[in-house]
């Protein structure tokens, strides 16, 4: 599981009234009052905060939003038994949503929450639908914009199997705009069980979240949903009510996002960039698609650390030539300033339009040396083009 999106609105509402409280009593800044339910309260102290209390806070809960999902469970409770040993709070803890149990081991025990945090994020491979833009923009839509895109998604969604109703936040910080797009899924059968124990199938909808997250620095929109149509549609959508241009972001099957080319050129290296804390880059696996049509691809997978020298000899020796021979995608691993696991992050990404990178500081660092190193196809395309720099507001 990656970095998960973060937008305090979802995650102050996930919380549970108590959990609120002690969150409150850690944060002393967060001062909720006025109206309202508890997590409308504190989100209200939230916006409230200076930028700086802000970023600072927000930068220590991120990874309690990352482990706040059901997949963390396992890896929660485990910590929880050696958090809390024989207590009624590991006990307790069980009937515990994973948002609450999350928040309170971090809490309780910092340290080994970060611990705990660094090894489920180190080697993400959930990747996400990048798409890239034609020009540089920074978006400032109105709330009529945002009002237009609501109709317009529920609008697609009634000609669609999903449920009419959806609700949609966004977020923006000095490096992003985030949409995130809540919507009935399917109606799908949930066995539940009766009140004599027996297992009955109950029709409903659950709620799903898209998300759309524009990084500025880039120009790049990464759109995570379950399939292609909705990316697209909500890609569309994006462009035309956020970005206020239609046809902002480029097709990625007639323009690939990336260009590996350069890893098979004897004068590139991995240079790091100054004051990024990385100290490290190697190859750690290539599929290429080679001219020859009867073979689709080759895929190298290279052990420990390899040189570029070792990874252009690797393609020789399967007779591969670059650029005749295309490389459509690659495992890069970043070694940061460091110690322990953390020092680490396995990126992948595949043309056209496929990557495993969030939004977080240290994939931003990863995406700026992309750029730098010339992997990223887009920011060679608007050397040549030009646009507006900011979206006005309507």
């Amino acid at each position: 599981m990656h970095h998960s999106e973060w937008s305090p609105k979802p995650f102050f509402r996930h919380l549970s009234p108590t959990a609120l409280i002690e969150l409150c009593a850690w944060a002393s800044d967060l001062r909720p009052e006025g109206p309202g339910k508890p997590w409308e309260q504190l989100y209200r102290a939230w916006a409230r905060l200076e930028p700086d209390v802000r970023m600072k806070l927000e930068s220590s809960l991120l990874p309690v939003n990352d482990l706040s999902v059901p997949e963390a469970r396992p890896r929660l409770t485990e910590l929880a038994a050696a958090v809390w040993p024989r207590g009624q709070l590991a006990e307790d803890s069980r009937s515990w949503s994973s948002q609450d149990l999350a928040l309170r081991l971090f809490l309780a025990s910092p340290g080994a929450f970060q611990q705990l945090h660094q090894g489920w994020v180190v080697d993400s491979l959930q990747h996400m639908k990048e798409y890239a833009g034609r020009y540089p923009l920074r978006p400032k839509p109105s709330a009529r914009a945002k009002a237009e895109l609501k109709d317009a998604l529920r609008a697609y969604l009634q000609r669609t199997a999903f449920g009419p109703r959806c609700h949609v936040e966004d977020f923006a910080n000095d490096e992003k705009f985030a949409l995130f797009v809540f919507l009935e899924d399917e109606l799908k059968p949930t066995d539940k069980f009766t009140e004599s124990e027996d297992l009955e199938s109950v029709w409903e909808r659950e709620v799903v979240r898209l998300a759309a997250v524009f990084d500025y620095e880039t120009s790049v929109l990464s759109v995570k949903a379950a399939h292609r149509e909705e990316r697209e549609q909500l890609r569309d959508l994006f462009a035309e009510h956020v970005m206020q241009d239609p046809l902002y972001f480029i097709d990625a099957y007639s323009a690939p996002r990336y260009a590996f080319g350069r890893i098979a050129d004897p004068r590139f290296q991995f240079t790091p960039i100054a004051g990024s804390e990385v100290v490290a880059v190697t190859v750690q696996k290539l599929v290429v698609h080679p001219s020859d049509g009867d073979v689709r691809r080759v895929t190298l997978e290279f052990k420990g650390t390899p040189t570029l020298e070792q990874v252009r000899t690797g393609l020789q020796a399967h007779g591969l030539r670059v650029p005749g021979d295309t490389i459509d995608g690659v495992h890069l691993r970043f070694v940061f300033e460091g110690t322990g696991r953390s020092r680490t992050r396995t990126v992948s990404l595949f043309n056209p339009n496929s990557t495993n990178l969030s939004d977080t500081p240290r994939d931003r660092v990863i995406r700026r040396h992309l750029k730098v190193w010339g992997f990223d196809a887009n920011s060679r395309r608007q050397a040549v083009g030009t646009g507006p720099l900011q979206a006005a507001a309507h």
